[in-house]
């Protein structure tokens, strides 16, 4: 049944995919320039813009069709050839407007009548501004931080702090996120869905280099359109994809006072019809880190105490490539395609210590030993897009395929001998002697169709649909030293092979409108998932979940008041599905403590309103303030229990983590952010969250209730200095944090960096940043339940001087591929041809 109902819903998408394009691609083979458009009542403008010295065409300049109040009614860029044409315009008076930099504005009137509703305009020529271009002299850019009401968007160029890093890095500077020291991303104290373009994707934020992102979308609250998947919004990377026309690029490199170190480069050739971009980059990073587990373990007739010490290094190296193309069909039709490539190794080599103490404190032995672990993986993504924008303007059809491919490898080897006090070797607890391979593969496929249709100006409709199948097979090998003996056996309580699959298919649609400066959306999407995982090691395991198809409307509501003052107030509901390492029952065990998966876990559900204020002050102050409220059922969290695993034949008491669904959990809060202008060159973003949560969860006889009120804060300031300088101060504060059985304490962390740039055009530039300038950053947490208390503190090695040079280099060129034309173009040829 299962199979069946995948099948229909995609035979389904394909037959719709292909009629939409199919129906577009007949409509627009009907129409010609010139041609004579359906309907008494419309006509069609058309000519060719040239270079009044070269009689060269120009491409790429824009033109524009003004009504007769001087509104523009809709607009185009030139085509290769210099040829433009407006199709399916309404009779009446019209002024052609044509600019493009180096060249003067050029105004051309023209009428459609019912007699002449084809107008050709001839050969339009022209004049170079040289004064203009003399005296041209580009001083505005991007700031690092951009609001909307809906969307905030970080320019990762911007950002000193991140050069040479990952997308960890990038994250931990984008105001609103949260990141721990292993990457864990939450916004609002939930966890978000990642995206990469706009993709679902495999690869981790320590995979993704810093270099290769142009810039990070934080959605706090996203409406129907977007997947309903993420309790607390969408993080969107923006890959770099330039698009300049001529030949240009980047190169980089970089090191760090841990021996770290980082290159790539970024190169794109754009012409006519074509655009074609490749980048590469590498990265190489040591970071030393050290851990320390405490547990306080409360037996019925007497109380012990283990402390676990670990500490070593981390090293992660890797390797990214991208290459495509993008296809200029004509004026509304692109083709896009691009490939991805990473691999790498992530590997952690630590040595532990296991000191075991009375009830009085008092050491009575303790174990050393190893604890090493080696991940190789590669990931292949391939995407397709098409997008065609018909003649009315914003009504555009778009079509995405996005194929990921991952694999990966692993090795551990784990070793624990237990000493006297005078460091003889003793036998009770037996030794502890384990190795282990391992392996997998994960396919991503995405397909999705977007349609949008501006019905009036002040309304428009966007439907879509999209669906999702992944598909995760993996298995781990562990063996075990069979004590006394010397020989090694599988140790089943620590292996597995399981295989793992989803669908997730979708539909939405959502109509915004507008009466004066009121502004509405409501939408509403459709979602319906199924999974299924199979264990083949020992007893065969299997689970199979449908879920059912669940709606997720979204409404939002937005007033424009004097002064540049915005109002809006919205509501979506959202789900967080379990992922695969939440419902395999697999064992992941790791000195003192391990954890598991739990099949019967179900999805939460969360209803989210938010309502915002954002105040533009004469451009130079930027204020939101959003009051949010998130109600979800059947929250997903951890909760922990004392058991006793047998390993190797021995057993052994542990601290147990699983994935439960708790009854609810209850959030609201209010976040501030605020971008000021200082001065000229002085640029801060100070941004701060502050939430009250509480969490009702039950499992067995256990009844569990904690709240608690946490609070955020990040601070970025970048001061233009002279002799082209840029000082750059990234800090940030998180409270304490509650958890179902305790809490997480508070850290804090302060980056700094410098940038000169040299050359002409600012060419070159070097960067020199410290991070973690007080080696605060860590993970520090207190759990408790009926047998123990127990402390787990993190640390990598964060404080790292960084030094990164970048050099851009090509310029602007249109015609730089084009073969020499020795004809002249004569007055009125609309003939010409693309002057390949």
């Amino acid at each position: 049944m299962l199979e069946a109902s995948i099948c229909i819903m995609r035979k389904i998408i394909v037959l719709l995919t292909g009629w939409i394009l199919l129906s577009h691609l007949s409509t627009y083979a009907q129409q010609r320039p010139g041609g004579k458009p359906p309907g008494e009542n419309n006509g069609s403008l058309y000519g060719k813009l040239l270079d009044a010295q070269t009689g060269k065409p120009v491409e790429y300049a824009s033109v524009a069709v003004l009504k007769a109040d001087s509104s523009v009614l809709t607009g185009m860029l030139s085509k290769p050839n210099g040829d433009f044409s407006f199709e399916s315009l309404p009779l009446g008076k019209y002024l052609l407007r044509i600019n493009f930099i180096g060249y003067e504005t050029v105004y051309k009137s023209a009428v459609l009548a019912a007699k002449g509703n084809n107008v050709d305009v001839g050969n339009i020529k022209l004049k170079s501004n040289t004064k203009t271009l003399n005296a041209v002299n580009v001083v505005g850019e991007k700031p690092a931080y951009t609001m909307a009401i809906d969307k905030r968007v970080f320019n990762v160029d911007k950002n000193l702090s991140s050069i040479g890093g990952t997308a960890t890095d990038v994250m931990k500077q984008v105001p609103s996120v949260n990141v721990d020291i292993d990457g864990n991303v939450t916004v609002r104290n939930g966890a978000p869905t990642i995206f990469v373009d706009g993709r679902p994707t495999t690869l981790t934020l320590d995979q993704i280099p810093a270099d290769a992102i142009e810039k990070i979308e934080v959605v706090t609250n996203p409406s129907a359109k977007y997947d309903a998947e993420g309790m607390s919004g969408i993080l969107n990377i923006v890959l770099k994809k330039n698009k300049k026309a001529g030949i240009n690029g980047m190169l980089s490199a970089g090191g760090t006072s841990l021996g770290s170190s980082n290159g790539g480069v970024d190169f794109n050739m754009r012409q006519e019809k074509f655009n074609f971009f490749v980048n590469y980059n590498f990265r190489n990073r040591v970071s030393p880190m050290n851990s320390r587990l405490f547990r306080k373990n409360i037996g019925q007739d007497t109380t012990t105490y283990t402390e676990q010490l670990q500490s070593g290094d981390f090293y992660r190296r890797f390797q990214n490539g991208r290459i495509g193309f993008d296809w200029f069909i004509d004026n509304r039709n692109t083709l896009s395609i691009s490939e991805n490539l990473t691999s790498g190794n992530f590997n952690n080599y630590n040595d532990q210590t296991v000191n075991e103490s009375d009830i009085n404190h008092q050491k009575v032995r303790y174990g050393t030993g190893i604890n090493n672990s080696k991940n190789g993986f590669r990931n292949y993504s391939t995407q397709v897009g098409y997008k065609h924008n018909f003649a009315k303007e914003g009504h555009e059809l778009t079509a995405d395929f996005t194929y990921n491919y991952a694999t990966s490898d692993n090795t551990s080897n784990y070793s624990l001998q237990y000493h006297d006090l005078k460091g003889d070797d003793i036998f009770d607890p037996i030794p502890q002697l384990r190795n282990g391979t391992g392996g997998g593969n994960t396919s991503y496929l995405t397909g999705q169709v977007d349609y949008v249709n501006p019905i009036t100006e002040k309304s428009k409709i966007e439907a879509g649909l999209r669906s999702n199948t992944r598909q995760f097979t993996n298995y781990t090998n562990m063996y075990g030293l069979n004590y006394p003996g010397s020989d090694f056996k599988l140790d089943s309580s620590l292996s597995s092979n399981y295989k793992y699959s989803e669908q997730i298919n979708a539909a939405y649609a959502t109509y915004t409108g507008a009466i004066d400066n009121f502004g509405y959306q409501v939408g509403l999407r459709a979602e319906q998932s199924f999974y299924k995982g199979e264990s083949f090691l020992g007893t065969y395991q299997s689970y199979k979940v449908d879920y059912p198809i669940s709606l997720f409307p979204s409404l939002f509501l937005s007033q424009k008041l004097k002064g540049d003052n915005e109002l809006q107030l919205n509501y979506s509901r959202r789900i967080r599905r379990p992922w695969f390492r939440d419902l395999l029952p697999t064992m992941d065990y790791n000195g003192q403590s391990a954890s598991t998966g739990n099949p019967s876990l179900s999805p939460e559900f969360t209803n989210s309103f938010e309502f915002s204020y954002l105040k533009d002050f004469n451009r130079k102050v930027n204020l939101l303030v959003s009051i949010y409220y998130r109600n979800t059922e059947h929250a997903i969290t951890d909760f922990y229990q004392d058991t006793v695993l047998t390993l190797n034949g021995q057993q052994q008491h542990v601290l147990l983590s699983y994935p439960i669904n708790a009854s609810s959990r209850n959030s609201y809060g209010a976040e501030f952010t605020v971008r000021t202008q200082v001065t000229k060159g002085w640029d801060i973003t100070a941004n701060a969250n502050l939430a009250q949560t509480k969490i009702n969860a039950t499992q067995g006889d256990n009844s569990l209730t904690n709240q608690g009120f946490t609070w955020f804060g990040k601070l970025n300031s970048t001061t233009k200095l002279p002799w082209n300088l840029t000082f750059q101060v990234n800090g940030e504060y998180e409270s304490k944090q509650i958890l179902p059985q305790g809490e997480k304490m508070p850290k804090w962390s302060v980056d700094a960096a410098l940038k000169k740039d040299l050359l002409k055009n600012k060419a070159l530039s070097i960067s020199l940043g410290i991070n973690d300038i007080f080696n605060t950053d860590r993970n520090l947490s207190y759990t408790t339940t009926s047998f123990s208390d127990q402390e787990n503190y993190r640390k990598r090695l964060t404080r790292e001087l960084r030094l990164n040079a970048v050099w851009r280099f090509g310029k602007m060129d249109t015609k730089l591929f084009k073969r020499k034309n020795s004809k002249p173009e004569n007055g009125g040829d609309m003939g010409g041809g693309d002057n390949y």
